[in-house]
């Protein structure tokens, strides 16, 4: 009998400070390879996608078999949240957690948060 294939997907912010990071730290998290997941970018990362309900590519990639997703956000000047602090990207990633766990309930998430001196991630 064959092994279903493990899949996932990250959600990032558009700044390509943090891509190689977060993808680093998410292969970490979930043992998945390069080859095994999707990425969604766009400015503001996760908390933008969430607040603006941007979720057609972690919709597509859930009905397609993907069980690990991450969520990241980052610090140090956020192009999508302008005016808010480090700290307050650090909270507006770690309140999506739940909305995100009930919409994906089969999935097993992980947050991801990336400032300019290191890129932090767990299983949620």
């Amino acid at each position: 009998m064959e092994k279903t294939p493990q899949l996932g997907i990250v959600t990032m912010c558009a700044d390509k400070r943090f891509h190689r990071l977060v993808e680093e730290k998410f292969r970490e998290l979930t043992g998945l390879g390069a080859e095994s997941y999707w990425i969604q970018a766009t400015a503001g990362g996760a908390p933008a996608i969430v607040e603006n309900g941007l979720f057609t590519t972690t919709d597509y990639a859930y009905v397609h078999g993907a069980r690990h997703m991450g969520w990241a956000g980052h610090g140090d000047t956020c192009g999508g949240y302008h005016d808010v602090s480090t700290e307050d990207m650090e909270k507006k990633t770690e309140a999506l957690m739940a909305l995100v766990k009930q919409k994906y309930p089969e999935a097993t998430h992980y947050q991801i948060f990336s400032t300019n001196e290191k890129t932090e991630g767990k299983k949620v």
